[in-house]
C-alpha cells in the first residue's frame, strides 16, 4: 500500500498553520518592544507568520479529501517531517533580522529550539529584539513534550491516525494513557507542562527576573531546552535563589509526566513506586556527591590546578559546593544546557569529562522533556547484564528482566538493547565525521553525545562557555540531523532512511 499523501498533506497544513500562530504570538511581543524601544523585528516574524499560514492553508486544502485511515509508516514520516518543516519556516525570521549570516546557522538555532538542543550559534544574545528571543524561547516550549502531540491536544480531526502519530511520537519503552483516547492524553499532559510553566515563571519573576525574562526562562527550562536572554544564560543574574528554582524545575521536568497526572489524582503509590524513578533520584544524588568530591578534590590535592581553575568552582563553601554540583549534574542530566555562575566543566578539569558525558548518555525519564537514552533503558541493560551472569554461572537457574515488578518481554528488551547499538554505531560514527570536517577529537566526542542527548554544551570547542559559531556549516547540517535523530530516539528517523520503509505493500 503506497504512502496517504492527501493525508499527510492535509495534517502537515494543519501543523503550520498552527506554527504559524505562534510566530504571530511572537510578532504581538516584538510589536509590543517596538513601541517601547523602537524594535522592528515584528516585521519579519509577522510576515513569516502569514507566509507559512498561505502556506498551511495551500496544503490543507490540497489534502481536503484525504482518507481517514493511517498507518504507522505514516506517522513515522509526519513526525520526522514535522521538525524538518518547522525548523525550515522558523529559521527565516532569523536570517531576515540578522540574527544569524547564514542558512546553516539559522537552521541549526532552528532545530536546537524544537529539539530542546540547548546550544547556540548567536553570538551576542542581548543584542537580539525580544521578538526574536521570545520566538527562540517558544520554539523549545513548543518541542518540549513535542509538537505533534501539542497539535493532537488542539487538532482531535486527526482522528484515527492519532495512535499512529501518538506512538511515533513518545517512541519510549512504552505509552501510558492517561485517558481512553489519545487526544484526551494529550490535552492531560499538555496542561500538566502548561500548569508547571505558569508556576516556574511565576517563581522566577518572585526571585527578580523581569517578566519577559521569566516567561522565556520558564519556557526554556520546562522543556530542558536551556536558551536564554543572556549569553551568560542563569548566571547572569548571580543569583542562588534562582539557581535553587532552576534546580528543583529541572528535577521535575526530567519526571515521567503521566506520573504527575497519578499524583494529581491520587494514585500515589504509583508515584512512589517507579523503579525509573528511583534509580533516577539515585543518578542525582550519586553524582552530586561526585562532584563535590572532585570539586573538593580539585582544590586541595591538584598541584597542577591554576588560579582561573580554582575560581571557576565556585567560593569554595559547602553551600556553593553542593548548589554548583547539583546544578551541574541536572542541568546535563535532564538535557538542560543552562549555566550557572560556576558552570564551566571544560575549565574545571578533564576528570569531569566522564561523568559529564555519562549525564548526557543516560538523560532523564521517559515521557518527560529530558534527552538522552533515559534512565529507564539504562536499567534494563544493567539488569539484562545481570541475568546473563546469572545464567552463565548456572544455566538452569530461570531468571528475567523485571521492571516495576512486571517481566518484560523478550521483544521488549532485544529493542532496547538494539536501540543502545544502534546509539553507539552512530555516535562512533559520528565522532570521525566530525574529526573530518575538522573538529578537533574532544570536540567531536562532545558535540556527538551533546546533539544526539539534546544537551547543548559539549567539550573541547563547544564547551558551556562556547557558542557552536565556529564550526563548518557541513557540520551545523550535520548535527542538527543528529539533534533530529535524538529527540525523536533513533527509530522513528532512522527507519526513514531504509529501503523497506519506501516499498509499497
Amino acid at each position: 500500500m503506497s504512502l496517504n499523501w492527501s493525508l499527510i498533506r492535509y495534517i502537515f497544513g494543519l501543523l503550520l498553520i498552527m506554527e504559524s500562530f505562534f510566530m504571530m504570538m511572537s510578532a504581538g511581543v516584538g510589536l509590543y518592544y517596538h513601541f517601547e524601544l523602537g524594535e522592528t523585528d515584528w516585521v519579519a516574524l509577522g510576515s513569516c507568520g502569514l507566509a507559512v499560514a498561505l502556506i498551511g492553508g495551500l496544503l490543507l486544502f490540497s489534502g481536503y479529501r484525504h482518507s481517514r485511515q493511517m498507518q504507522a509508516r505514516e506517522g513515522f514520516l509526519i513526525v520526522s517531517l514535522t521538525w524538518v518543516l518547522f525548523s525550515v519556516f522558523g529559521m527565516v525570521p532569523y536570517l531576515l533580522t540578522g540574527t544569524c549570516q547564514t542558512a546553516a546557522d539559522a537552521f541549526l538555532e532552528t532545530m536546537a529550539g524544537f529539539t530542546t538542543t540547548g546550544c547556540t550559534t548567536i553570538l551576542d544574545i542581548e543584542a537580539q529584539p525580544h521578538g526574536i528571543l521570545f520566538w527562540r524561547a517558544l520554539t523549545q516550549w513548543l518541542g518540549g513534550l513535542g509538537i505533534v502531540v501539542f497539535s493532537l491536544a488542539l487538532l482531535p480531526m486527526i482522528g484515527t491516525g492519532a495512535t499512529q502519530i501518538f506512538g511515533a511520537e513518545t517512541n519510549g519503552l512504552s505509552v501510558d494513557k492517561l485517558r481512553p483516547k489519545v487526544q484526551q492524553t494529550a490535552r492531560r499532559l499538555w496542561g500538566i507542562y502548561l500548569m508547571l510553566t505558569i508556576v516556574n515563571a511565576a517563581l522566577y519573576y518572585w526571585a527578580g527576573m523581569s517578566v519577559f525574562d521569566a516567561v522565556c526562562h520558564a519556557f526554556s527550562t520546562m522543556a530542558s531546552g536551556g536558551s536564554s536572554t543572556h549569553s551568560s544564560s542563569i548566571g547572569y543574574y548571580h543569583s542562588p535563589l534562582i539557581e535553587y528554582i532552576c534546580i528543583v524545575f529541572l528535577f521535575i521536568t526530567s519526571i515521567n509526566y503521566n506520573l504527575f497526572y497519578f499524583f494529581g489524582i491520587g494514585r500515589f503509590r504509583l508515584f512512589w513506586k517507579n523503579e525509573e524513578l528511583r534509580w533516577f533520584c539515585g543518578i542525582v544524588v550519586g553524582f552530586t556527591a561526585l562532584f563535590m568530591g572532585l570539586n573538593y578534590a580539585t582544590r586541595i590535592w591538584s598541584d597542577s590546578a591554576t588560579a582561573d581553575q580554582i575560581a571557576s568552582l565556585g567560593d569554595g563553601s559547602f553551600e556553593c559546593t553542593l548548589r554548583t554540583s547539583l546544578f551541574h549534574t541536572l542541568t546535563i542530566v535532564s538535557s538542560g544546557g543552562f549555566q550557572s555562575e560556576y558552570f564551566d566543566y571544560v575549565k574545571w578539569g578533564a576528570v569531569f569529562w566522564l561523568p559529564t558525558l555519562l549525564l548526557m548518555v543516560s538523560g532523564g525519564c521517559v515521557s518527560s522533556t529530558a534527552g538522552g537514552l533515559k534512565v529507564v533503558r539504562m536499567v534494563v541493560l544493567v539488569k539484562n547484564a545481570r541475568k546473563e551472569i546469572l545464567q552463565a554461572l548456572d544455566p538452569r537457574a530461570f531468571t528475567s528482566v523485571r521492571l516495576n515488578g512486571h517481566i518484560l518481554s523478550s521483544s521488549v528488551v532485544y529493542k532496547i538493547l538494539a536501540m543502545i547499538s544502534i546509539y553507539l554505531i552512530l555516535v562512533f560514527f559520528s565522532v570521525f565525521l566530525l574529526q573530518c570536517l575538522g573538529l578537533s577529537f574532544d570536540t567531536s566526542i562532545g558535540a556527538a553525545v551533546s546533539a544526539f542527548g539534546n544537551t547543548g554544551p559539549a567539550m573541547g570547542d563547544l564547551g558551556p562557555a562556547f557558542t557552536w559559531f565556529d564550526i563548518p556549516s557541513a557540520a551545523k547540517w550535520y548535527l542538527s540531523l543528529c539533534m533530529l535523530i535524538g529527540r525523536l530516539e533513533i527509530f522513528t528517523v532512522v527507519l526513514l532512511f531504509t529501503p523497506m520503509f519506501w516499498k509499497n505493500k
